[in-house]
């Protein structure tokens, strides 16, 4: 009896060992979360051309429209004609629509953003892998961040909404102004 009870504690006491040090050696980065009301983490976007692009550096000092979408997903590209004529209403130096394409085929992405008329810019994050899933932890689409000028993540938004509508426009203008969600009366 006393023999068992040493070699579990033998046992447990090695198994507790070889746990402890899995866990010290492992080589996994955690990758910084999106999460409301603070600072959208920065990454590395690429667009469809393949050019690499800093998050923080095209995001600067604009009200910040970044949708996650994919070619696969109706409600995505149902709203997607609303997102362009969004960025075409909103000033430029101000506003700042863009879009994630979690799609596993980048020729896909091309092929309907030009189909589409999709002229504001517009990246590729291969099968949502490196960004969407790991910083944005999107996993239903289309879902939409808002980042007021200073780059703080004000609203998560699933599903798709009617982007040009005076009403979104009017609280977005707000966003520009006070870097935050207006209460639902001051909107209209």
């Amino acid at each position: 009896m006393m023999m068992n009870r040493s070699r579990f504690r033998l046992h447990s006491l090695l198994m507790l060992t070889v746990m402890l040090s899995l866990s010290a050696c492992s080589s996994d980065e955690v990758s910084p979360v999106a999460t409301k009301g603070e600072k959208m983490p920065p990454f590395q976007m690429m667009s469809l051309s393949g050019k690499v692009v800093d998050s923080q550096k095209l995001f600067a000092g604009k009200v910040v429209v970044l949708n996650a979408w994919a070619t696969w997903c109706p409600p995505c590209r149902k709203e997607m004609p609303d997102l362009q004529r969004l960025s075409e209403l909103l000033p430029a130096d101000k506003f700042l629509v863009v879009g994630l394409s979690v799609d596993n085929n980048l020729e896909d992405v091309k092929t309907f953003v030009s189909e589409q008329h999709v002229t504001f810019p517009m990246f590729w994050d291969e099968g949502g892998l490196k960004i969407a899933k790991s910083i944005l932890k999107s996993f239903m689409f289309p879902e939409t961040y808002i980042l007021n000028a200073d780059g703080v993540i004000i609203e998560k938004l699933a599903g798709a909404y009617p982007w040009a509508s005076p009403e979104i426009i009017s609280v977005l203008k707000v966003i520009q102004k006070t870097g935050d969600v207006p209460p639902p009366d001051v909107a209209q």
